[in-house]
């Protein structure tokens, strides 16, 4: 956490305790506490890059908390839907999709119930997301929806005809140079 503290080092100490929490599980307990206060801390006040790598940080906590992480649900929630409208590219665009990511491990953590409040308009914001050009925004709406689904089971049909589409549409597009037709191969 001193490395966290140190603006110099405070990306590369926040990646390493992201790897670090994917592995804690039951342990991550006695640790908990410490690490969403400051974690949180650096949501406010940290330049948007290292963000990201919190933002990261704090879904790797909640996937190892699990359902420990209700706590600092709402908190981390009212920090994490302003990234979710950032419209500019690059360092942007790499935090509203980290965010997308950690809410929807968020739901898995807490649950269906507690994250019903917040699924219709996080499923907005991944809509807006997938139409925003970007292929990584493209990529972290399809995950959240594949959560949703997860998560919501029968809740998430009425999303469907709204998922498909984009989601057949996307597979036919081509990445990295490769041929249109190859892509869905």
């Amino acid at each position: 956490m001193t490395l966290v503290h140190d603006p110099t080092t405070q990306r590369s100490a926040c990646t390493a305790l992201d790897a670090l929490l994917e592995i804690l599980q039951d342990v991550i307990d006695q640790y908990l506490n410490l690490i969403m206060e400051e974690l949180s801390r650096l949501l406010d006040t940290a330049p948007i890059p290292v963000k990201s790598v919190v933002t990261g940080a704090v879904g790797s906590a909640a996937h190892a908390s699990r359902s420990k992480f209700l706590p600092y649900f709402k908190p981390t929630m009212d920090k994490l839907k302003h990234f979710l409208v950032l419209t500019g590219e690059g360092e942007e665009s790499e935090l509203r999709g980290i965010a997308m990511d950690a809410i929807g491990t968020f739901a898995e953590a807490v649950g269906v119930d507690v994250f019903r409040p917040y699924f219709a308009d996080m499923m907005t914001q991944a809509f807006q997301g997938l139409g925003m050009g970007s292929p990584r925004l493209r990529e972290c709406s399809f995950l959240f929806f594949s959560v949703m689904a997860r998560v919501f089971g029968e809740e998430f049909a009425p999303y469907l005809p709204n998922v498909v589409p984009p989601l057949l549409e996307s597979c036919k597009q081509s990445e990295h140079g490769e041929e249109k037709d190859a892509a869905c191969k």
